[in-house]
């Protein structure tokens, strides 16, 4: 599958594609049927408990819904008790739309109001597809969330009925998915909250397309999967000739005594990841604490900001994370305005950012000025980021854009729908995202591997796109319990066995 993220402009272009080649719209609406069919006969109903042969199908006067009455068909043809309704049109529209596909009516229609819908195993959502572009009336409002409460399993027809195809936002509500079997590519609006939410899993199948024209498309497409591919062959293994100081010398910087545990995580994972040495700075107070827990990570008593500066440079330390537990003061904002400015690679994460709140601007003239470009990541979550970018009622992806190009830096714009972007870079989502990330120190070790690698001479966009794969496939490999002090461990065995593997194949 080419690993390329759809808009709904892209998809009426891959049609017009088809088209013009010789293959007619009902051809496609054929081949779609057919391919979603598949899927459901295949992969859901054979997975159904109690399965009573029962199947409803809600169907809209557009060409989703042409794709419901082909299923619907192709349901019947397989011996499946199956119901046509429509919550949002006449019953002639939908009886128009059955004769222009088969020259006659299969299915009687049912009106949507009489239907008891927690009779059938399957409703399949074939009402709005991904062209809908404004909000369900009150009275639509009411049929979805009717339809949300049933408890019969939802399959949605190539995007959940109320999902903006392009942003993942709600017109304001949509079906809820179980599955969503969605045609050619997946949609963008499907891997954003809260869209994601709704799509349920996400089966993608052909319409007939050749793979030259899906190329084709996918060329104006600015956003990809987080895959190892796009960054598996700047990963940096430790060579037989490198040492400690050869492998990058990362700086962190503790939190005050009772706030050390962020730093720590930090620093432990920035050594995990590649990192040939991490020495913690912390001041008199702090020190104690952290040389009770530490014992791979090196120490330093530091109390002022020339204290760290001039540490920094003495020891060649060519990376600096600032931020976790470091607390939102004046203190932690000069030291990462000198960060910036004499131009060391830099992570800055959670206190480090908030700290600008009152003056972002300030944030970004500085990172601007810089000469050294490809060595800052940025890694707001949502309340990090809307303290200090203003951007109004725009997507997330295009939140992440544009704070990257005003802070000429790489953004990793956390959360289950995570989206890294850089400067004139593609931006990047995850495939497959992990909700037991959710936790307490979390962010603070993804900090921590992206500073490692970035210690190692890793780019920006690649080490933050290698970091937010490898911060995620912990939290699918290790599951429910996890906890922030697990998740180094876990990386070790991820980058050994799975990255490894995965290098191996390339190279």
């Amino acid at each position: 599958m080419i690993n390329t993220l759809f808009k709904s402009k892209s998809s009426y272009e891959l049609d017009k594609l088809c088209v013009s080649r010789g293959l007619n719209f009902s051809k496609l609406m054929e081949n779609a049927s057919i391919s979603a069919f598949s899927v459901i006969d295949e992969k859901v109903i054979s997975n159904l408990k109690n399965f009573n042969q029962k199947i409803l199908i809600l169907c809209g006067p557009g060409n989703n819904g042409g794709d419901g009455i082909v299923i619907a068909n192709l349901l019947k043809n397989k011996g499946y008790k199956v119901d046509i309704s429509s919550p949002v049109t006449s019953i002639n529209k939908i009886y128009k739309l059955q004769k222009k596909l088969f020259g006659s009516v299969i299915i009687d229609f049912l009106k949507f109001k009489d239907l008891k819908l927690n009779k059938y195993s399957l409703i399949i959502d074939s009402i709005y597809g991904v062209g809908l572009n404004r909000n369900f009336t009150n009275k639509t409002i009411k049929i979805i969330r009717e339809i949300n409460r049933s408890k019969t399993c939802k399959i949605s027809i190539d995007i959940a009925s109320g999902v903006n195809a392009d942003t993942g936002e709600l017109m304001p509500v949509s079906i809820k998915a179980d599955h969503t079997i969605t045609f050619v590519a997946p949609k963008i609006g499907q891997y954003i909250l809260p869209g994601k939410i709704n799509s349920g899993k996400i089966h993608v199948v052909s319409i007939g397309e050749k793979k030259s024209e899906i190329l084709k498309v996918s060329r104006c497409s600015k956003i990809k999967f987080n895959i190892p591919d796009l960054w598996i062959k700047n990963f940096k293994w430790p060579l037989m000739n490198d040492h400690k100081y050869k492998r990058g010398h990362v700086l962190v910087r503790s939190g005050p005594i009772l706030s050390t545990g962020a730093s720590r995580l930090a620093s432990i994972s920035a050594l995990r990841s590649g990192a040939g040495a991490v020495t913690l700075a912390s001041d008199t107070n702090s020190l104690k604490v952290n040389a009770s827990h530490l014992t791979a990570v090196m120490l330093k008593e530091i109390n002022t900001a020339d204290e760290f500066f001039n540490f920094a440079k003495q020891k060649k330390i060519n990376t600096l994370i600032i931020g976790p537990g470091n607390g939102v003061n004046k203190k932690t904002k000069n030291i990462a305005i000198r960060a910036i400015k004499e131009e060391f690679g830099l992570i800055l994460d959670a206190d480090g950012l908030t700290s600008f709140e009152k003056n972002p601007k300030q944030l970004f003239d500085l990172l601007k000025k810089r000469k050294k470009r490809g060595n800052v990541i940025l890694t707001p979550h949502e309340g990090e980021f809307n303290r200090l970018f203003n951007f109004g009622n725009i997507d997330k992806i295009e939140k992440t854009r544009k704070a990257s190009d005003i802070t000429n830096s790489t953004i990793i714009y956390k959360g289950n729908d995570t989206v890294i972007s850089s400067p004139k870079k593609i931006s990047l989502i995850s495939k497959e995202s992990s909700s037991f990330l959710s936790t307490a120190g979390s962010g603070d070790i993804l900090a921590g591997i992206c500073g490692g690698l970035i210690a190692q001479g890793m780019k920006s966009h690649d080490a933050a796109a290698a970091g937010s794969w490898l911060h995620n496939e912990i939290g699918l490999e290790a599951g429910p319990g996890l906890i922030a002090e697990d998740m180094s461990n876990f990386l070790s065995k991820i980058m050994s066995e799975k990255l490894k593997s995965i290098y191996q194949k390339f190279y």
